[in-house]
């Protein structure tokens, strides 16, 4: 007996260590393979082979535990289609458009030239020679890399780079009520009002069909020519996922009920602040006799886009503060730059976060870049651009951490008071102190949990053990609608039931009265006549 516990345990260990991971990101921002990164590295620390294909190289001086795939042909393709992506301008020829909406239309619109160009991609090409025991990929405008799922035939893991979404809560069976579980691409919060129910209710019920029409079925064409495979389907394929890796965290957003298969793993990139390496930076930190801002819009717009109007704004509002302020600006140096402004085309964002000099930090509203803030425990002065950012920032807001400003309504004495009010205001620190306890107060760090659930579906061939029977159901029987229809039918035919007795009762009632009175009236007759 001893000797086949012994034979399983060894066989665990030898599944999960030294398993092939790959994980695809065929598209998005850096900053999304940003998030999967940390989980790269210390799989890959634990002596599991991990690629990761993608359309952006690491950084050449990084170390690395992980092979990197970066596919610069898809990249190229991406880049022609949608052009220098640059915020302002868009905004400027946007015509009074929502830069999400057109944003939106045209990635929906080239979505299957941009998987083509990936799956196509030379370097790409290596992802396929050998098998992987476990994919890692995420939650949406990503299905593309379920055709390596189709392939292999293996356990695959989504990883959402926000929250969890529709789509996703409903492949794993995840409860999800819309009372009071705010949709995520909605700006409501837990404590919604009748008619914000009400369309959080049909976004809730309609999101998962839409994105099956827009993604879903228009990538299967590009999946089936490039597999040679007519048969594929995504949205069958996608149905074995084995496990949700959430990047949310309950302290900065609403509690909800979650399944075993479902783990928030927000933050999993923050980490404790390194000595700043960049030696005049350090130094320009540490002499500062006041508080420092950190001003970045994140790695994918950049400063240098700014309309010039708007960054001379930026000067002078930073002139007039009485504190440093470090600036990512990827441009060629600005002119007039004051003397109390540090600029830099890159810095270690955390590390500078985490020094104690710096008081607040002015923000795109960047999911990661607000985690870090929080984890760091910096107040934030949101200047939101687009995607997610909105929603991210007024999230913010509503928590206290910080202030927003509108790029339309920015002026100099705006920016200077909304920045002078985040950092003289002492509540706004408390406020991010006490999430930041509640983000850092776990019983195991947001990266050690996604590596031991990913072992955990490497150990157990896709962990289907984890799966709820709520995702076999049909809709009806999700919600008990068939049991309402029972239980109404029961009451119906109870209160007919009733009511029926009741109308027998008074008619026998009435008949009864009837003779009673008859009988009465006779008498009365009869002793009349008598006398």
């Amino acid at each position: 007996m001893k000797l086949l516990v012994w034979l399983a345990l060894f066989g665990a260990v030898c599944v999960c260590e030294g398993s092939r991971v790959l994980m695809v990101l065929p598209l998005g921002s850096a900053s999304h393979k940003n998030i999967m990164t940390p989980l790269a590295e210390a799989l890959g620390r634990r002596g599991h082979q991990v690629t990761v294909a993608s359309l952006h190289a690491a950084p050449e001086n990084a170390s690395r535990s992980y092979t990197d795939l970066a596919a610069t042909d898809a990249w190229t393709t991406v880049r022609k289609v949608t052009g220098d992506f640059n915020v302002f301008k868009m905004r400027q020829e946007g015509g009074g458009e929502d830069i999400n909406s057109r944003v939106m239309k045209k990635v929906l619109r080239h979505l299957p030239e941009y998987c083509d160009a990936f799956l196509r991609d030379p370097a790409v090409q290596n992802a396929w020679n050998q098998k992987p025991d476990l994919i890692l990929l995420p939650a949406f405008m990503n299905e593309c890399g379920l055709a390596l799922v189709h392939k292999f035939k293996v356990p695959f893991i989504y990883v959402t780079t926000s929250g969890l979404t529709p789509w996703t809560a409903d492949l794993v069976g995840n409860p999800e009520n819309p009372a009071y579980v705010p949709n995520q691409y909605l700006s409501y919060g837990a404590h919604m009002t009748l008619w914000e129910r009400t369309v959080n209710t049909l976004v809730r019920l309609i999101s998962p069909t839409l994105r099956t029409r827009l993604v879903l079925n228009k990538l299967d064409g590009v999946v089936q020519r490039f597999l040679g495979d007519p048969m594929v389907s995504l949205a069958e394929v996608e149905k074995n996922v084995s496990l949700v890796l959430v990047n949310s965290h309950y302290s900065l957003g609403h509690p909800r009920p979650l399944s075993p298969n479902v783990v928030e793993v927000g933050a999993m990139h923050c980490r404790p602040a390194r000595p700043v390496a960049d030696k005049q930076l350090s130094h320009f930190l540490d002499s500062s006799p006041t508080p420092v801002i950190l001003f970045s819009l994140g790695s994918t717009i950049r400063s240098e886009q700014l309309p010039l109007s708007l960054r001379q704004t930026l000067v002078s509002a930073f002139r007039r503060l009485p504190y440093r302020v470090v600036w990512k600006w990827e441009g060629s140096a600005i002119e007039n730059l004051p003397s109390n402004v540090l600029t830099r085309p890159w810095l270690s964002q955390q590390d500078v976060l985490g020094h104690p000099k710096v008081a607040a930090f002015m923000t795109h509203g960047g999911l990661l870049s607000l985690q870090e803030a929080v984890y760091h425990g910096v107040p934030v002065v949101g200047l939101p651009l687009m995607s997610d950012q909105h929603l991210n920032v007024r999230q913010a807001v509503t928590l206290g951490l910080g202030r927003q400003l509108l790029l339309e309504d920015i002026t100099e004495d705006v920016l200077y008071e909304t920045i002078m009010g985040v950092v003289e205001d002492p509540s706004f620190r408390q406020e991010v102190h006490q999430r930041s306890e509640l983000l850092r107060d776990q019983e195991t760090t947001p990266l050690n949990r996604a590596v031991y659930w990913s072992e955990h579906v490497l150990r157990h061939g896709g962990a289907t053990h984890l799966k709820s029977a709520a995702v076999d159901l049909p809709i009806y029987q999700y919600l008990l609608l068939d049991v309402t229809c029972v239980l109404a039918s029961v009451a119906i035919v109870a209160a007919l039931l009733v009511w029926w007795i009741l109308r027998a009762a008074l008619r026998a009632l009435l008949k009864a009265l009837k003779r009673t009175t008859k009988s009465l009236l006779q008498k009365v007759s009869v002793h009349v006549k008598v006398e």
